[in-house]
Parts: C-alpha cells; structure tokens; sequence
C-alpha cells in the first residue's frame, strides 16, 4: 500500500497552491481510497454540491448489500481542520453517521459519534509543490492504519423502536429541509417536476391549506416510514434499495405504494442532493435487528419485557408498543411543529377508559350484547386518527370477546369494513396503518391482497369532490372512499383532535366575485365547518354577544362540532373524546354546551386536570399533572344519543400525578364512576358543580358591564420588547433603532426579537417603512400602567401595537378620568383580579394568562376627543412638541337602567366617583371573594347594592380611600419604611420574615415589611416580588425606591381596609 501513497504524494507535490481548489487532488484522492477500500467496499464519490455546501459528505463508503460504513468529508489543501470540525456541517454529518473521516490531503481526522479517535498527518503544507518532498513511509502507514480502522467498523444494528424513531428523526430532518429547497426552487424557476406535482394533488384533495413547507415535512416523514414499512414486509432475504423498496409494500398499503414510486426521481439531477440521505435511511433499515425490533414492537406478552424499565412504561407499552415509536420521533424530530400543530399522541390507559365505557353503554344503553363486537350494528369513525391508537383499542376489545374461531371472519367481515379513520397527516396516517396491520398479523390474521384497514388520507372537517388525477389514482380512491363514510350513518365516534387555538381549518375563505360592471369583488363564503359552528355563536336564540369569540375557532371545538353533526343525521349515537377542558366552563362556549344538550340525551365529563396554565393543585394542595406533555388541562367527554333516553349531564374529577391517572383509567368501570349529576342553567349552561343555593341569589345582582357598558380591554404589544420601555428615552432609542434605514430587517429582527410576518400577518418591513414616512412621532409616546403600581412607556402606534383598543382610551388621553379594572373570567381561583388605572394600561396589567386579561370600564365618556398636531418636521421627528388634547364635555359611564335604579333605591344622586367606591369596596371584600368564588371565576362580577344608605356611604368611603391609594394619590402613613445603601443593583429578591426585610441584592433591602404585605397579590402577580425580578440586572432609580417604598406602605393600608370593609359588611 506504500506504492498507492507514493503515487498520491506525487500528486501533492505537483500542486501548485495558488492554482489549487478543494477538487484539485478530488480525483487523486479517490485513486487512492479506492486502492485502500479492496473490492468489499465501494468508494462512492459524490457528485460537486451547490454553492452553499448542502449536500452529500465527499466520499461515500458502501458494502456490496448496500449498508453504508460511513463517509469523508475532504477540505481544501491546508485548511484548518480545527475551524472546520466546529462548524455546523460536521455536526449535521456526525449525527447523520457515527463514522466520519475529515481530511484536507495532508492531515486526517477519524471522528466515532463525533468523538476524535485518531489523528495523523501524511505531510506538511511546505510539501506542497516541493520537487524534493519526500514521503515519510511511517506517516503514510499510520494514515493507513486510521482508514482500515475506519473501514472495519461495523455499520451499527439497531433493534429497539425508540432507537430506530431517533436515527429517523434525525435523518428526515435534513431531507424535509432539502425537499423544501427544491419545492420552492420548482415553484420559482416554474420547473414543476413530479415532486411539486404530488404537492399539488395533496393541496387539492387532501388539505386545501397545505404549504409547501408542510408537503415537505409530511412527504419526508412518510419516506422515511415508507421504508420501514418495506423493511419489515423484506424479512431476511435481499435487503432493500431504491430500485426494489416498492416490491415489499404490501397491495394493502396502495397509496403508500404510489407514493414511495419517487424514489425512482432520485437518478434526476434536481434530486441528487435527496438521493444520499434516502440512501443514509436504507442502510439504517438493512442493518436492523429485525428479529429483536419485531419483538420490541409486538403486541403479545407485552408485561414481562426487560425494557419495560418504568411504572409509567409499563402503564403505556401494556397496550401499545408503538406509544414512543412516533412520539419519540417528533421530539426529536421536531418538537416545535408537533406544538404548532396541537397533534400529541393519547396515552393508551386513557384511550382505554374512553373505549371500555363507550363499549360498555352500546352494550346497557344501546341493547347491543357484543359491543363493539356486534358487525350488523356497530360502525366506528376515530376522526382525528392520528397513529390509531383508538381503533387499536376498538379491535383489542373485540378480539378480546370474538371466540377464536370467528376471529379471521370477524376481522374481515367487521374489523375491516366498519371501523373507520381520518388523518390529514401522511406520517400518522402510515404509521396507524403499519401498527394495525402488525397486530392483526400478532394475532395470526393475514390480509388478502385486495383487503384494506379503513383509514384514509383525508381532512375531517373538509369535503371534497373525488376527482381523477393521474399522479395518484390510490389518492383519488382514497379520497372518493373517505367522502362515502363522512356521508354515511355512524353509531360511534372518538379520538382526539389536534389541540390548535389558531385553527388550520379556516371558517371563511376570500372568494373574489364579477360584477356587471366589470369589476370584481372580494366576498368572505363560510366553509362547511365555518357554518355548523356559526350554531354555537347562539344562545337562548341570541347571539352571544361576545366582541371576538375566537376560542370557537379552537380546531377542537370544529371536531366537536363536526360529530354532533353526524350525530343529528342519526337517531342515536355515542362520541367519546379527548379534548382540551375550557368548553366546560368558559363563558364563549356557552352557546356549543347548550347546543351540545339540545342533541344528547346525556352528557359525562370526566375533567382530567393537569392545566399548568392555571398551576392547578389537587383539592388537598398536591401536585396534578397532565396526562399529555401540554399546558393545556384536558377532559374526556362522552355524549350519547338515544331517543326517550333520559336527558342528564354528569361530571367526575380526576386528579393527582400523572401516573396515578394513567391507572385510575385502566381501573375505572363507567358505570361505577362517581358521577355527579350538575344542573346547567342559563345563561351559562356550565357542564361544572356549583352551589346552586347561592347561584339565585348572586345573578339577582348587577353585572359589572350591565353597569358601565363601555368597556374594552387593555392594549397588546405582542412585541413588549420593541414597544414598552422603562423609560420614554429609552423606547425613543428603540423606535429611532427599529426605523434607523441603515440597518437590514434581518437585524431589526435579531434586535427586538420579532419575526418578519407573524401570524397576525403584521409586516416588519412595511411597519418600518411606514413609520420613517411619517412627519412626527412624538405624540406615540404614551405613559401606561404596564403592572400594579408600575408605569412603564408604550409607543401607541397601529403599526407596533397589535391591539389599541383606542375606542375606550381615548376617554383618558390628557383627561381626568379613573377607570376599574377586572377581568371576566379567572383561570384559577382565588379572585383577587381588581385594581383601578387613571391612563392607558395594558391588557396583562393584572395577569399575564391568556384568560385573565385586564378589562377596563372608564368612570367618564367624554365628548368628541381628539388632537390636534400643527407640527410638522421630518428633520427631527422624534422630538416635535407634543400636542394637547382637546374635547367638548363628559358624561358618567353608567348605563340609564342603572342610574334610574340607583336614584330610585336610595333616593338620592350618588355622584359617579361615589358609586365606583362602592363597587370598589365590594369587589375588595375577602367574604364576598371567598363566598362567591366559583360565580366570579366564570364571568364578569355582580354587585350587590346594600338597602342601607348609611352603608352604602360607609362602604363607599373605604372604597374611594382604597381608588386614591391605588393611584398612588394618596400615601397613607402606615409604616415607615427605609432602604439600606448600596449597590442599588437588582439581584433575586429574598424575602427574610423574622427581621421583616426585603432583600434585592446580597447587600440591601427595604424594611420593614411585613409578610402578609410580601405575600400580596393582586391578580396574577406577587406585587413587590414581581415589581422587583422585572428589574433584574438594573440598578434602581431614586424615584423606583420611592415607588417601592410607598407600594409597601399602600399595601399596607389595602390589607387593613379590606379587613375592615369586611366587618362593616358581610355578604
């Protein structure tokens, strides 16, 4: 081998360095490495890659059955090998494969899962062009050494199923990102090939709102299953490649079939860049452990694995051992789209309940003896299949009853004609098809070739016209069929569909229109779902009132809506589902849960918990987790259908850890669930417990917003860091950042941390455009309570601010004006969501979850407010004077019943100011917080009004003492309060109870402090403690102590006078 080194050195002595690229000694170096690698391996040279460095690695190493040992990257002679292992390239290539070369001629680097095993060098860079170089035959031997040693390692098996999911996360990561390059070079360069074909035939009839980004992901995720799906159907014999893969897909599998034909594009130039990492993944699946995978993902003798190393395992695999296998895969995959996408994947103890109670009320409800079993009764859709985890549990119920005998018949004659699956995804949907199918053949069931599972690639909530397409006629049938059972009678529907506040499934679609004239118009048309949800938007036959009812848009809500749709086209029917928990009390799904009761004879709600949102505990104060790794609490609901079937809603808690609910599921019979029958009645219609003895009494009183009837909340940013500053000269700097021309978008972006167009569809770049373009800016400039006792600056501008909500502050621009602030529903209790604003404030003023935003009702109206600005300079548009604000009059913001009642019931005129004391004095009772929690965590408060005169004054007196604290216009002198000196630097604050100090630094703190003032809260936030960590890093200003200083003494003062509005009156 020293001769074949000799040969190579020649070469390298010839080079002339200022002449040389990195592809110069390309054809030398593959000589050589083709004489090292002996005829067992091939020596694959990639073809040159683009401009950026995409692609392939160099050299590729192969055996003669097609498993790949490995790659090497080859680098320009004398690059700096060190600079380069750092770079994002090797670090894509070590996790793509565990056995990597790196060399620039001269030197070389063999790197094992990433790690430097060996490191030698054949020459030095003065070699290089040098007539008298002499090759050093010991160097040559140790590089020798180093590739043998590369060349033996063996291609590693893999045999366990959350193994092999990572190795294809990993794998159809980097093809998403290279099948997406190349759909938007088609689509650019108008060279429309097959691939971009398949994405317009999946746009059409399967998800109209299909991008190209979302074709990539789901046709990468599919190719990567595909193939694991030939595998598996290969067994022991050749192993697979580009030219056979299709051959050991199953006739069952059609659609997958034609969709794994693109593999036989990858000899096309367009697709060369995809063509290595399909082949990376064909190596993976020839050098399985077939015999030890097919084990980890059998469904028999589940129990007593080895590797079921958990509690929470066991609870999973003991039903299916594909739990991780496509879980685990997203994680890895990529964790922020299966987010992004609200698909997560049900625990099997919960499918489990959700499938034995609806078996169990076919059976004593229904009359059905066999349950699921019974093939002439019994149709089943899951309509948010996912990877089929609920028909999983449907057959294993029906097998479990089905003699053995009449098992293949069943099979064939029910299990494979009447259960039925929608999944818009194409990696789910290929998945549920590969594990239903493994466990009919666990179970010794073998399809004919003309036998199908009834799962189809479809959209649920959309229908649509089966047309002929020539690309994919599986597709066309698939689509055709799939439309059949969306019309045809069905007696059982479940799953769980996608957890997705901002809906994939628009209710409107922009139709443009001809007119007469010539033009044309542009018409919002309801889509099919858009229109059966407009029949929750109703209640009590009116409307529901609410300004934007964009909860009703959740796509769970849509799937919901989708099955009562079903359900009204049958006599009777049962839905057993999975979904998030809101509907169940949010005032916004008032009208679905009245019309939910309208269609159902009986309704059950299992509330499962686990909302870390609204950091729920158990009643006893313990720790409650979710059963799915979301925020968002979640519930079960069963809903049966059945003519004369008296009419009932029932609801159960589950509570406690996450394991602990994964057996109670497996535990729990329906039939023997502690159900408690709730009495839902309007307005609300709430599926929760309340105590209704005092329900009469607190809706007799006045509703918050049927007092002040203007109303709106606060303002949203969405992009605090660019529009809030703590000081106006420093959100000067910002804004003057933002528009600066000379900076690029890109780094606009980076600066603030804001995205191009988000999906409000706001435009960084027309939004700083805009700005620049205008003559003045000053006037944008506004103070605004930002927190309880904190005022921060805003730049209130449409184009920064996603939310004005000016129709409300522009009663308190430059105006006297005091307006209460609340919120209309709670996400957990205790409610102590009230404070009072004089100026603009901000719609996370008292809490920043989701629910809770901060509603402010203004004292005063005034007339015709406006500003007038005679300035006009470009030249120094930051700073133009500020106008004044002008307006024609006022008036109080009570509605006329109201005051005709108020002067009515006391005979007397209580000025405005008067009336809000009261209310504010109410609303800071601890009885009256304590006494009607569950009222007030579900809508706006009402208001009791005393028959006292006297009290009613009394009560309005602490109330105002309480509005003028609040304001910070009035200190009372409750304590004397101090601060050390210092850096004055804000660190973490820590609370010492014995000496009653606050400490911000290691250094200082203020004093005295008493714990019950530390401990305040008012809505979402700890006051002092929360006033202080938004300051971590700065140093306190002279007027920021004093604030401190006179919050401690306000809240002082506040915790007394709510002591003593509670003894003067008790609700």
């Amino acid at each position: 081998m020293i001769k074949d080194f000799k040969v190579y050195f020649e070469q390298i002595k010839k080079l002339d360095v200022q002449e040389s690229t990195e592809h110069t000694l390309r054809p030398a170096l593959d000589t050589l490495l083709n004489a090292l690698a002996g005829k067992k391996v091939k020596v694959i040279h990639e073809p040159t890659r683009d401009k950026t460095g995409k692609g392939a690695p160099d050299f590729k190493f192969k055996t003669h059955d097609e498993r790949i040992l490995g790659y090497l990257e080859n680098k320009q002679i004398g690059e700096n090998l060190d600079q380069v292992l750092k770079s994002e390239q090797i670090a894509k290539y070590n996790r793509l494969s565990g056995n990597l070369i790196l060399t620039n001629y001269l030197e070389w680097i063999w790197l094992k899962d990433g790690v430097i095993l060996k490191r030698e060098t054949l020459g030095y860079l003065s070699d290089v062009g040098n007539p008298k170089a002499r090759l050093d035959s010991d160097k040559a031997r140790w590089v020798e050494a180093l590739i043998a040693a590369f060349l033996s390692t063996p291609p590693k098996g893999i045999g366990r199923a959350k193994d092999l999911a990572l190795a294809l996360a990993l794998r159809c990561h980097d093809l998403r990102e290279f099948l997406t390059e190349e759909l938007l070079r088609q689509e650019r360069e108008h060279q429309q090939g097959k691939l971009f074909g398949l994405f317009g035939v999946f746009k059409k009839d399967v998800f109209h709102q299909l991008d190209i980004p979302g074709f990539a992901d789901a046709f990468a995720q599919m190719l990567g299953y595909g193939l694991f799906l030939a595998r598996l159907n290969s067994g022991n014999g050749a192993p697979i490649s580009l030219n056979n893969a299709r051959q050991f897909i199953p006739t069952n599998f059609e659609l997958i079939r034609e969709l794994v034909d693109f593999l036989d594009e990858l000899d096309q130039e367009e697709y060369r860049q995809i063509k290595w990492l399909i082949e990376e993944i064909l190596s993976i699946m020839n050098t399985l452990d077939l015999a030890a995978l097919q084990e980890d993902l059998a469904f028999s003798k589940r129990q007593g694995r080895l590797f079921l190393q958990t509690e929470e395992e066991r609870l999973l695999f003991a039903k299916d051992p594909y739990v991780y296998f496509y879980e685990g895969f997203l994680k890895a995959y990529d964790k922020d789209m299966r987010k992004s996408r609200g698909v997560y994947y049900t625990p099997p103890p919960v499918v489990n309940f959700i499938v034995r109670s609806v078996n169990d009320i076919l059976k004593s409800t229904f009359g059905i003896k066999d349950g699921f079993a019974d093939r002439k009764r019994v149709t089943v859709l899951d309509f948010a299949t996912g990877t089929g985890t609920f028909l999983l549990e449907v057959l294993q119920q029906i097998l479990e009853v089905a003699p053995e005998g009449l098992r293949d018949q069943l099979i064939s004659e029910h299990a494979l004609k009447n259960l039925y699956g929608f999944e818009y995804l194409i990696a789910p949907y290929t998945i549920a098809h590969l594990k239903l199918s493994q466990y009919l053949h666990d179970k010794g069931f073998r399809m004919k070739p003309k036998e199908r599972l009834q799962i189809y690639l479809t959209n649920t909530l959309e229908p649509i016209e089966p047309q002929q397409n020539w690309l994919l006629p599986a597709l066309s049938k698939e689509v055709e069929l799939a439309q059949n059972v969306k019309n045809k009678p069905i007696l059982v529907i479940t799953g769980n569909p996608p957890y997705k506040g901002h809906s994939l499934n628009p209710s409107y679609r922009e139709t443009i229109f001809p007119l007469n004239n010539g033009k044309f118009q542009k018409k919002r048309i309801s889509t099919f779902i858009g229109g059966l949800i407009e029949s929750y938007k109703r209640v009590d036959g009116r409307p529901l009132g609410e300004k934007n009812p964009k909860w009703l848009q959740d796509d769970y809500v849509k799937f919901i809506r989708f099955a009562q749709w079903k359900m009204d086209q049958v006599e009777e029917g049962v839905v057993g589902v999975i979904t998030n928990h809101s509907f169940l009390d949010n005032p916004t799904f008032r009208g679905m849960r009245q019309s939910l009761m309208q269609t159902f004879n009986q309704i059950y709600v299992m509330d499962l918990h686990g909302n870390a949102k609204k950091k729920e505990k158990t009643p006893d104060g313990g720790k409650d987790e979710n059963v799915f790794d979301i925020e968002q609490g979640v519930c079960i609901s069963i809903m049966v259908r059945k003519p004369g079937l008296e009419r009932k809603i029932c609801h159960a808690d589950l509570w406690g850890k996450r394991q602990e609910k994964y057996r109670a599921c497996l535990e729990l019979v329906f039939d023997q669930t502690p159900w408690l029958e709730v009495q839902p009645q309007s307005p609300f219609y709430l599926f929760i417990p309340q105590d209704e003895s005092l329900r009469a009494e607190y809706e007799n009183w006045w509703k918050i917003i049927d007092i002040m009837p203007e109303y709106s909340l606060g303002s949203l940013t969405k992009r605090d860091r660019l529009a809030i500053g703590f000081s106006k000269n420093e959100l000067k700097e910002k804004i003057r950042s933002f528009i600066d021309q000379s900076k690029s978008d890109h780094q606009v972006a980076q600066d603030f941390e804001l995205e191009f167009i988000d999906k409000d569809m706001w435009d960084l770049k027309s939004a700083r455009t805009a700005l620049a373009l205008k003559d003045s800016l000053i006037e944008y400039f506004k103070e605004e309570n930002f927190r309880p006792f904190e005022k921060r600056w805003i730049f209130y501008h449409e184009k920064i601010v996603a939310r004005l909500n000016q129709r409300i502050f522009r009663h308190f621009e430059k105006m006297d004006n005091t307006g209460l602030v609340t919120v209309r529903q709670l996400a957990s209790l205790p409610f102590n969501h009230v404070f009072i604003t004089s100026i603009l404030c901000d719609q996370h003023f008292i809490s920043t979850r989701t629910k809770e935003g901060g509603v402010v009702f203004p004292l005063y109206l005034y007339n015709n407010p406006r500003n007038n600005n005679p300035n006009k300079n470009r030249n120094n548009h930051l700073f133009v004077k500020e106008p004044q604000a002008q307006y024609n009059g006022r008036r109080e913001n009570f509605a006329p019943k109201f005051r005709a009642f108020m002067d009515l019931k006391y005979d007397h005129h209580y000025e405005p100011e008067e009336i809000l004391g009261y209310i504010y004095a109410v609303l800071h009772s601890p009885t009256y917080r304590r006494k009607y929690a569950e009222f007030l965590k579900t809508d706006f408060p009402r208001i009791p009004f005393v028959d006292e005169r006297q009290l009613f004054e009394k009560l309005s007196k602490l109330g105002w003492q309480l509005v003028q604290a609040h304001l910070l216009k009035d200190i009372p002198a409750t304590l004397k309060v101090d601060i050390t000196k210092g850096p004055d630097t804000v660190g973490k604050p820590v609370y010492a109870a014995p000496q009653q100090r606050l400490y911000f630094n290691a250094e200082q703190y203020f004093a005295p402090v008493p714990e019950d003032v530390w401990n305040f809260h008012i809505g979402g936030y700890q006051v002092l403690d929360k006033y202080l960590k938004s300051r971590r890093g700065r140093e306190l200003t002279l007027d920021e102590k004093e604030n401190i200083i006179a919050v401690v003494k306000v809240l002082r003062f506040t915790i007394d006078r709510m002591h003593e509005i509670d003894e003067v009156w008790r609700p």
